[in-house]
């Protein structure tokens, strides 16, 4: 047993081997070189926050703002970001440029310098302003009106994306100090309202126009609300769109009393049912003329009333439309003194945006109308009608060759359906053809038809002409159906749009001859 003494010695010995002792270094007593080393580390710590980062990147933070906000911040053509935005520069003279579509280009050049001491802590900072300047009056709202008109044909909005507000986005950029042209321009894109997001961007829209791109005042907000409610009395119909789109948050409206006067009674002033009422044809055709080897027959003036669930009328100046289709025969004339658009240039229209690769195709099928050219581009056909203009006989003097407008074309093939044009209009509208005891044979087929209207789903609604060629469309009307459609499923009155670019072998064209002053 080992004694306490002992214990206590044994426990000294273990402590004192196990101690290290630092020898001199360079004769340099242990505590002083490591206090040099400590100081050593803490300066080079010190170095590396403080003055590091100014010697290895050079450079200055800069804050990018803008009025109207959102423009793409460029530096020496590199994108980076969108206004309000803060960005590291590299030191150097450095090219700044903010973009916004419908605004000129915002330059600045700058010498941006780099920061000294500590600039991770303290970096040195540069503020960059852009007052943009609309290049035009109203062009930022016309681009956000031409890019609402895109996004409206892909209908609502859902969990996975939303579509962006650029109608109502074009209004607050441009802040518009003519309110009126503003106006028009809105009236214009509401014919695009064919969903519960596009409604939302107009109307929000028209409270930002309205108050210069700030949010109302009750009192402007009023005044925004009574415009609304007078386009609506100019447009009644314009209600039965709304309520479509609302479904359920649109039904204490539809059983209000201002519903049933200002619009039932308005757009139903009797009790004829619609599509009893609306029947009735208003074409009354004249005689006929050929231009350039084609066919036109005379349609007299008068009121287009339209078939949808409202009553919409407008005149109708006079105008001949072709016979037919343009056939192939017509169309190798055009081709004979146009070799542009010949089907070995597929490639060259292609990369000009003329045509895809479809063009000029003809189905193997033996239902296929053969003599009418398909495959044809709205572009194509309307080159085709600006040639066929040079064929006009000098007694058509101030006439024009175009393709008709959706009206034109519903009031001819109404009544060409009815056989009011003594058969001489053939294949506007799929049909069937009469035969002997009462019977049915093979349907009279045609092509689905272009027209020379921008597509817009509400295209009824009363708009400015100006500014509905001013925003356009992604689309072009067709009209008529193919013979791929059943008998019945088209109608006069059916519309569809399709890109100007696109070709179809179910889709062809008729021109019309119409006075130069008469647009499309």
């Amino acid at each position: 047993m080992f004694s306490k003494k002992n214990a206590q010695e044994i426990i000294k010995d273990t402590i004192a081997e196990d101690q290290v002792r630092l020898r001199p270094l360079f004769g340099i007593e242990p505590g002083k070189y490591l206090t040099a080393l400590f100081l050593l580390v803490i300066l080079a710590i010190l170095f590396i926050i403080l003055v590091l980062p100014g010697l290895v990147k050079r450079g200055s933070l800069v804050t990018f703002t803008s009025e109207p906000s959102g423009a793409a911040v460029r530096v020496d053509g590199v994108f980076f970001d969108a206004s309000p935005c803060t960005v590291f520069v590299d030191e150097g003279r450095r090219r700044f440029e903010l973009t916004l579509p419908g605004f000129e280009v915002f330059v600045n050049e700058q010498d941006i310098g780099a920061g000294g001491f500590a600039s991770a802590i303290f970096p040195r900072r540069v503020s960059v302003h852009a007052r943009l300047s609309e290049k035009e009056p109203l062009s930022a709202l016309l681009f956000g009106a031409k890019d609402a008109a895109a996004w409206s044909f892909t209908g609502e909005s859902a969990e996975i994306y939303q579509i962006p507000l650029s109608l109502s986005e074009g209004a607050y950029r441009s802040a518009p100090a003519d309110a009126d042209a503003a106006n028009r321009l809105l009236a214009a894109s509401a014919r695009f309202t064919s969903t519960r997001a596009f409604l939302k961007d107009l109307l929000r829209a028209k409270f930002l126009a309205d108050n210069s791109g700030r949010s109302p005042s009750p009192l402007k907000a009023l005044s925004s609300a009574a415009d609304a409610v007078r386009f609506i009395a100019d447009n009644p119909a314009f209600t039965v769109v709304m309520a479509g789109l609302l479904g359920e948050t649109a039904k204490p409206l539809l059983e209000s009393e201002w519903y049933r006067k200002n619009v039932i009674d308005a757009v139903f002033p009797d009790e004829t049912a619609p599509q009893e009422r609306l029947t009735e044809a208003g074409a009354r055709f004249g005689g006929g003329i050929t231009a350039g080897g084609v066919r036109f027959v005379e349609v007299e003036e008068g009121v287009f009333t339209t078939a949808t669930d409202f009553r919409y009328e407008t005149p109708v100046n006079r105008f001949y439309i072709a016979a037919n289709e343009v056939s192939d025969d017509e169309w190798e004339a055009f081709l004979a003194q146009n070799p542009e658009w010949r089907k070995e240039n597929t490639e060259n229209l292609i990369q000009k945006g003329f045509v895809n690769g479809q063009y000029l195709v003809k189905p193997a099928d033996e239902s296929y109308p053969s003599p009418t050219v398909s495959g044809v581009s709205w572009f194509a056909a309307a080159a085709y009608c600006r040639w066929l203009g040079t064929k006009l006989p000098p007694a058509l003097s101030g006439w024009t060759v175009r393709l008709p407008n959706e009206i034109e074309w519903e009031y001819a093939a109404r009544a060409a359906v009815k056989g009011l044009d003594g058969g001489r209009i053939s294949g506007m509208v799929l049909r069937d053809r009469p035969a002997a005891g009462g019977r049915t044979e093979a349907a009279e087929a045609g092509l689905w038809e272009w027209c020379g209207d921008p597509f817009v789903p509400v295209y009824f609604l009363a708009a400015d002409g100006e500014s509905v060629a001013a925003i356009g469309s992604p689309k072009r009307s067709v009209r008529g159906g193919s013979w791929v459609n059943r008998v019945g499923t088209v109608l006069p009155e059916t519309r569809a749009g399709l890109p100007p670019s696109s070709c179809s072998p179910f889709v062809s064209f008729r021109p019309v001859i119409a006075r130069e002053a008469d647009g499309q």
